[in-house]
C-alpha cells in the first residue's frame, strides 16, 4: 500500500461544504424551536437605571424576554480567565453593543419587533475607549469588583502581577539576566515604538448556536472551536453536572479565535429553559464585529548593541487594549510578552505585556494569538537598528538569529529547524523577480522579514478514539474542531496509513461531547501534533489490538503476524481485517477501541509552564511600489516561507500558509477597527475593508519547507499560524528601501504613507 502520508488527498468535507449539503448550527431546525434577538447598548459605557420589557413581553409571538431581572441562573458571570462577562448586562454597560436583554419569539421578524418595544434608561458615564484613557490617573475602573481570576501557573523568569483597582486586566512580566546591566555595559541603545490595528475575525459564518432544555438536561448545537471548555462554562451558569450539558458541533464555517469560548450559548440556553422550547440565536454579520475582535497594541522596544551588531539587552513594554471583558485576552497577553524579545539569544531580557480594559469590543485570540503585533516590532526595530549601524539589515538579521538546536528560552523546546538557511532562501527569492516600473512618480522597495513563534497551545491535552468494525471500516473520534483547516482530513491520512486501510474505508465520527473523547480546543496549530500523536497513538492500539487477535487466530505469537494492505499475515496464513475481525467476535460481533492520549508534561523551568510542542516560524520577503502623489502601495510581490516538519497534506499546507498571508495583507494594508468616542464607526462589510483576490499580489509565493524537526506524527508541526507573520514588517521594510520613510504604524493607509513623506521632507 502507498502511504497516504504526504499525499494531495481531496478533503473528506469538501463535496458537502461545496455543494451545499454540509449542515452547520444554523441550518437546524428542531420542532417548536424559536428564534432569539438580542438588544445591544448604545452607549459605551452607562449604568443600566431601568428596564421595562413589559411591552415587549406582550408581544404577539413572544416566547420569553431575558434582563437581568429575571436571569435565573446558578452563576451570572462567565469567561476563561476572569468571570467578567455577564450572560446579560447586570448593573451597567461596558461598551456600545453589550448585550442588555433578549427576545424569543417564533420567527425573526417577531424578535426584532419586540427589541423596538423595550424601554431602557441609561446615566452615561465616562468613556474609555483607548488604554491612554483606561490607565490616566483616575480614570473610572470598567470594572469595579473582579471575580474569579485565574492565575497562571508559570515557571523561572515569567511572573502575574496584580494590579488592584486599575483598570489593567492582567500584566505578565517575563526576565532573564539582568536587562539594565546590559544597557549599561552596551555600545548602543535604540528605542522604538510601533502601533498594530485591531481587526475583525470575519469568519463566512457568524456566531450560531441552538439550545434546547430538556428538564434538567442541555443540548447545544454550537459553531466553536472549544465544545469541552464551552460544556464546563455552560455547566457552571446553569450549576448543572458536565453530564448533563450536551455540545454538539455541526460543520464551522471559520473560526480564527473568534469562536472559543461562549458567544451565543448562554442566552439562548437561558431563552430555552424560559420557554422550554429549542431556541436559536444567529447573529448578523454586523454583530459579529460587536462580539469580539483583535486586541489593538502598542508595542516599545529598546535594544542594547554591541558595536559588531550583537544585541546584548532588551526591554520590551507591550500594552494591548482588551476591551470591555477579558475574554482570551490574558492568554494572548503572555503569549505576545513572552515571543516579544524576538527569536535572538539576547542574555538580558525584561518584557512587561499589559492587557487593559476599555470601553470597546473585548477582544482575544485572533490568528497567530499575539506573534503578528510582536514580529511587527522587533523585525522592524531590526531593520532600524541596522540603518542607525550602518551594517546590512540581512547580515544583523543572520548574526543575531537563533540557530537550530538553541533555546528560546531555558528549558523550552529547542528550535526545530533552521532559521538561518530559511532567511537565506527567502532573500534569494525575493532577489529573483525582474519587476517592471515606468512611471517617474513610482518608486519601489525590496525587504525581507523574519520571524517565530511557539506553537501548539501549552497545556493542552488530547484524547482520541479509533475503532474497527465489524465489517473491517474505521471510525476516528477526536474533540479537535473542523474549522476550515483541513484537520478531518489528516486524520483521516494517519489512521489509513498506521492502519494500512483504503482511505475510504475510514470515516469521521461526529463531535459531540456526550460520546466525543475531550480536548481543550482547537487553537495554537495544534491539532495536526497534539491532537495528531493522540490520533496516532489510538491506531496504534486499535493496530495491536486487531493483530493480537490475528495472532489468536493463527495460533502463533503476535510478533509473528504483520499487517499490511489491510491483511493480516502469520503462521503461513493471510486474512483480510474484516474476516479476522468476524471469527475474532463471532456471534457476538463486538468491535476494536484504541484510545490515545497526548499532554505536553509541565515543567517548571520553562517560563510559560509547559514546553512549546514546537516552533512556527514565518519569513517573508516584499516587494512593493509607493506612488509619491497619492501615497498609495502596493504589494507588486510578495513570498511566504513556512516549516511545516512534514506535510501530511501538501495542499491544504499550501491553502493554509496562503490564507495566513492575505490576514497579513488585509492587516497591513487597510483593516483597522475605528472608534469615536466609544461607537465602532466602520462595524459592517461596508465600511470595513477585508482582503479581496485584487490585492493579492501578482507574483504571490509560499514556500514550504520540510525539515522533519516537528514533535507530531511523521516529523509533522502545524503551521497555519506562520504565514501572517511576516507580511506587516517585510512591507514595511520595503517601504523604508522606496521612499526612505519608516512607518511604525499599521494599516499602511495612502493618506498615513503620504503624510509621511511629507513630514520627511519638511525635515529635510
Amino acid at each position: 500500500m502507498t502511504s497516504p502520508i504526504g499525499q494531495n488527498i481531496p478533503r473528506a468535507d469538501g463535496r458537502d461544504k461545496v455543494t451545499g449539503a454540509g449542515l452547520y448550527a444554523g441550518d437546524l431546525k428542531l420542532p417548536g424551536m424559536l428564534y432569539g434577538k438580542v438588544l445591544r447598548s448604545p452607549f459605551a459605557h452607562a449604568k443600566i437605571k431601568r428596564i421595562d420589557s413589559r411591552k415587549a413581553e406582550g408581544m404577539p409571538g413572544v416566547f420569553a424576554v431575558l434582563t437581568r431581572e429575571n436571569l435565573n441562573v446558578a452563576e451570572k458571570l462567565y469567561g476563561p480567565y476572569v468571570k467578567d462577562q455577564p450572560v446579560v448586562a447586570l448593573d451597567k454597560v461596558r461598551y456600545a453593543g453589550d448585550i442588555v436583554a433578549a427576545v424569543a419569539a417564533v420567527d425573526e421578524r417577531a424578535a426584532i419587533a419586540a427589541l423596538a418595544e423595550f424601554e431602557v434608561e441609561y446615566e452615561e458615564l465616562p468613556v474609555m475607549a483607548t488604554f491612554e484613557d483606561a490607565l490616566r490617573e483616575g480614570a473610572p475602573l470598567v470594572h469595579e469588583i473582579l471575580e474569579g481570576r485565574k492565575s497562571p501557573d508559570f515557571g523561572t523568569g515569567a511572573s502575574h502581577i496584580v494590579h488592584e483597582n486599575s483598570n489593567v486586566c492582567f500584566h505578565f512580566r517575563y526576565e532573564r539576566g539582568d536587562a539594565e546591566a546590559g544597557f549599561a555595559a552596551a555600545d548602543h541603545v535604540f528605542e522604538d515604538t510601533f502601533d498594530f490595528p485591531s481587526a475583525q475575525h470575519y469568519p463566512m459564518e457568524p456566531h450560531t448556536s441552538v439550545a434546547k432544555f430538556d428538564g434538567d438536561m442541555l443540548t447545544v448545537w454550537s459553531a466553536t472551536q472549544s465544545p469541552f471548555p464551552q460544556r464546563q462554562e455552560l455547566a457552571r451558569v446553569f450549576g448543572l453536572p458536565l453530564g448533563r450539558v450536551r455540545v454538539i458541533v455541526p460543520y464551522v464555517g471559520g473560526g480564527y479565535g473568534a469562536k472559543s469560548g461562549i458567544k451565543t450559548e448562554a442566552i439562548a440556553a437561558a431563552l430555552s429553559r424560559m420557554a422550554r422550547r429549542p431556541v436559536r440565536i444567529a447573529y448578523a454579520s454586523e454583530e459579529t464585529f460587536r462580539t469580539m475582535c483583535q486586541p489593538r497594541a502598542s508595542i516599545t522596544i529598546k535594544t542594547g548593541v554591541n558595536n559588531d551588531g550583537t544585541f546584548v539587552a532588551r526591554q520590551c513594554k507591550l500594552y494591548l487594549n482588551g476591551g470591555a471583558y477579558s475574554n482570551s485576552g490574558p492568554s494572548v497577553t503572555e503569549k505576545a510578552g513572552y515571543r516579544a524579545h524576538g527569536p535572538y539569544p539576547i542574555p538580558n531580557v525584561r518584557t512587561d505585556a499589559y492587557t487593559v480594559y476599555t470601553n470597546t469590543v473585548p477582544a482575544g485570540a485572533f490568528r497567530g494569538f499575539g506573534a503578528p503585533q510582536a514580529a511587527y516590532a522587533y523585525d522592524s526595530h531590526l531593520e532600524m537598528i541596522a540603518r542607525r549601524l550602518n551594517i546590512d539589515a540581512n547580515a544583523l538579521r543572520l548574526k543575531n538569529l537563533l540557530r537550530r538546536g538553541d533555546e528560546y528560552a531555558a528549558g523550552d523546546t529547542p528550535i526545530d529547524c533552521d532559521l538561518h538557511g530559511a532567511l537565506k532562501r527567502v532573500a534569494s527569492e525575493v532577489d529573483r523577480v525582474n519587476a517592471k516600473f515606468s512611471d517617474s512618480h513610482i518608486m519601489h522597495g525590496r525587504a525581507v522579514a523574519a520571524a517565530v513563534k511557539d506553537g501548539g497551545g501549552t497545556n493542552k491535552a488530547a484524547h482520541a478514539l479509533v475503532k474497527i468494525l465489524l465489517d473491517g471500516s474505521v471510525v476516528y473520534s477526536t474533540g479537535s474542531v473542523e474549522i476550515g483547516q483541513g484537520l478531518r482530513t489528516a486524520f483521516l491520512q494517519m489512521v489509513a496509513n498506521e492502519l494500512t486501510v483504503p482511505l475510504d474505508s475510514v470515516q469521521a465520527a461526529e463531535l459531540d461531547t456526550q460520546y466525543t473523547p475531550f480536548d481543550k480546543g482547537t487553537n495554537a496549530s495544534s491539532a495536526t501534533t497534539v491532537m495528531g500523536l493522540a490520533m496516532q497513538q489510538a491506531a496504534r492500539d486499535a493496530r495491536a489490538q486487531i493483530i493480537a487477535a490475528a495472532a489468536g487466530l493463527f495460533g502463533v505469537s503476535a510478533d509473528e503476524v504483520s499487517l499490511n494492505d489491510g491483511k493480516l499475515a502469520g503462521g503461513g496464513r493471510t486474512m483480510p481485517v474484516r474476516e479476522v475481525m468476524r471469527r475474532h467476535f463471532g456471534a457476538a460481533e463486538g468491535e476494536i477501541v484504541g484510545r490515545g492520549y497526548f499532554k505536553v508534561p509541565k515543567n517548571s523551568a520553562v517560563p510559560l509552564g509547559y514546553p512549546s510542542p514546537f516552533w512556527e516560524i514565518g519569513f517573508g520577503a516584499a516587494e512593493i511600489e509607493i506612488d509619491t502623489e497619492t501615497g498609495t502601495a502596493k504589494l507588486a510581490n510578495y513570498i511566504s516561507l513556512t516549516d511545516a516538519g512534514k506535510m501530511i497534506n501538501p495542499q491544504q499546507c499550501r491553502g493554509q500558509d496562503e490564507g495566513a498571508a492575505v490576514f497579513g495583507i488585509g492587516q497591513t494594508f487597510f483593516e483597522d477597527l475605528v472608534y469615536e468616542n466609544g461607537e465602532l464607526m466602520n462595524g459592517s462589510l461596508i465600511d470595513y475593508r477585508l482582503p479581496r483576490f485584487s490585492d493579492v499580489p501578482a507574483n504571490f509565493k509560499t514556500i514550504i519547507l520540510e525539515e522533519g524537526g516537528g514533535r507530531g506524527p511523521y516529523g509533522a508541526k502545524g503551521m497555519g499560524e506562520g504565514g501572517i507573520l511576516a507580511v506587516a514588517p517585510a512591507v514595511c521594510n520595503a517601504v523604508e528601501n522606496a521612499i526612505g520613510v519608516r512607518m511604525q504604524q499599521v494599516p499602511l493607509t495612502p493618506e498615513r504613507i503620504w503624510r509621511a513623506m511629507k513630514e520627511r521632507g519638511s525635515k529635510k
